[in-house]
């Protein structure tokens, strides 16, 4: 009446109500009416809340005395029915066959039931329908107990139904633990219907774990399977009862373009979704655990950076692991951040592989060359910790001494000799051969191993003088013929107007040549001229 004054008064439309019931409880009110006046009792079944089963219940008990109101099965109490010859029974329109049926099957137990008219359909179900169902709970007693397991009774059933010892919760079952416990209960949980009745005792403690496995998850807790399969949609596997999806776009961050690739491989999930009633089935994303990583690595990251520039500077002394080598330099972790040691900082004579100085996965000392804050560079160097080869060289080497090493370039006014890495001689053209020469490239080769004497050394200044003829015999000279006393005045005057008429052939002298004029010939004219 509430919902037609309701209906009134918000519908601007005029609205015509006709109070109509459904033929299914028309024809339910005439069979119970009939039922009631035949019988002398009357079961009526159904929620103690609908309106159906009140009016059933009504018109039985104006025709019959003994009407009893039932919701299920566990309110019949057979002492008060007992007695009656016949018993009726009916129920609402929406009551549920099962609950039906179960006063029924209670009611088998002790006397024998007939059926009239409608419930007969009720009646004919019930034999032909399994007295249970997949997935309940049932109280079973224990009547026999053999090597293969046990013989049980089972609630509303005059026959005894196996139990296989494989389905028993118990570590090792043992036919004499259970002899003792004959007529005993024990709760069994229906696992299957057909083609046979299958129980299960085992199941239930694992369906006890996975209930509260699936409370824990759904409140967020990370759980694991295996994949097991793809459909269209992403991919599929099973936890205990229930089976699980993991769509597509919620495997990882990105696309997946294969599924396939993820079969067989194991999953970590939070669910999105778990649905209990009906096909128990849990939603889940693995996409959001790899993300919330990713984030808190991120965000680590960049505390670390923060707090890593907050306390280096350019000149500071740091410990780094070198994680890995290129071409150009090498890697190195510092305080977990990564730096570059360029290759042309980690020898003061030059490499031409990183793994030449330092190994991957050692702890070596640094020093602090540039630090870009910005851009999140900071360049280190090795060969700024470590002596310089001029600065060995303080009584290795000494004036006099004699050195081998490699000519390494050559100029117009010499050549540098490699004394060893880090280490150049300088041979000046003087100092090649006793003979002259035009320029050094005519005697010497870079690539060419010399020997040669130190005949000037300035540390500090990090220069070498070298000398190649200082180590070499000087050549022979050829004696010189007797001057005769009347040629003597003509000849020097020959001389000294050569000299005089052209300039050019004194370029042409070379020391200890025997078709050149002498030093000392010139010496000695120059006096006589005076």
């Amino acid at each position: 009446e509430k919902i037609i004054k309701n209906i009134r008064k918000l519908c601007e439309k005029t609205v015509a109500v006709f109070k109509t019931i459904c033929y299914t409880t028309i024809e339910r009110q005439f069979e119970t009416a009939k039922l009631a006046e035949k019988c002398e009792a009357v079961l009526v079944v159904g929620g103690l809340n609908s309106s159906n089963t009140n009016k059933l219940y009504e018109i039985a008990l104006k025709r019959c005395k003994n009407v009893f109101r039932l919701s299920n099965a566990d309110d019949l109490d057979y002492s008060k029915i007992k007695n009656f010859k016949s018993v009726g029974i009916v129920s609402g329109a929406s009551t549920p066959n099962a609950q039906t049926r179960e006063v029924l099957l209670k009611m088998e137990e002790n006397t024998e039931v007939k059926a009239t008219n409608a419930m007969a359909d009720v009646v004919a179900k019930i034999e032909n329908e399994s007295k249970f169902k997949k997935g309940q709970i049932v109280q079973a007693t224990i009547s026999q107990a053999t090597e293969e397991g046990l013989q049980i009774l089972l609630p509303f059933s005059k026959k005894e139904v196996a139990l296989s010892k494989d389905e028993l919760d118990c570590e090792q079952y043992n036919v004499d633990d259970f002899v003792d416990k004959i007529g005993e209960t024990i709760d069994l949980l229906v696992v299957e219907l057909k083609p046979s009745l299958k129980l299960s005792q085992k199941m239930i403690r694992t369906l006890k774990e996975e209930e509260a496995l699936s409370s824990e998850i759904e409140s967020g807790k990370e759980f694991s399977v295996v994949c097991t399969g793809t459909n269209k949609g992403g991919l599929v596997s099973q936890l205990g009862t229930y089976s699980v999806f993991v769509p597509a776009k919620e495997i990882r961050p990105g696309f997946v373009k294969d599924l396939t690739k993820y079969e067989g491989k194991t999953l970590r999930l939070r669910a999105l979704e778990i649905r209990k009633t009906g096909r128990k089935e849990i939603i889940a994303s693995q996409r959001v655990i790899l993300q919330e990583e990713h984030d808190a690595k991120e965000a680590e990251k960049l505390a670390k950076e923060e707090e890593f520039f907050s306390a280096v500077a350019v000149g500071d002394i740091v410990e780094g692991r070198v994680e890995r080598a290129t071409s150009f330099g090498a890697f190195v972790s510092v305080n977990g951040f990564d730096c570059l040691a360029h290759i042309s900082d980690l020898s003061w004579t030059g490499v031409e592989s990183v793994k030449d100085v330092l190994e991957i996965g050692k702890y070596y000392q640094f020093k602090v060359l540039k630090v870009d804050k910005e851009n999140k560079k900071v360049s280190i160097g090795y060969k700024q910790l470590q002596p310089q080869p001029w600065d060995l060289a303080e009584g290795k080497y000494n004036v006099d001494d004699i050195i081998h090493g490699k000519v390494v370039r050559i100029v117009p006014f010499g050549a540098f000799v490699e004394v060893e890495k880090g280490i150049d001689g300088l041979v000046h053209v003087s100092q090649i051969s006793h003979e002259r020469i035009e320029t050094p490239a005519s005697v010497l080769n870079v690539g060419d191993e010399v020997d040669a004497k130190i005949i000037a050394l300035d540390v500090a200044a990090k220069k070498m003088n070298l000398s190649i003829k200082a180590i070499l015999p000087e050549p022979e000279r050829a004696p010189r013929a007797p001057k005769s006393a009347e040629g003597g005045e003509e000849n020097r005057k020959s001389r000294f107007t050569r000299k005089a008429n052209n300039d050019d052939e004194l370029s042409t002298w070379s020391e200890g040549s025997i078709s050149g004029t002498s030093i000392a010939d010139l010496l000695a004219n120059a006096q006589n001229n005076k």
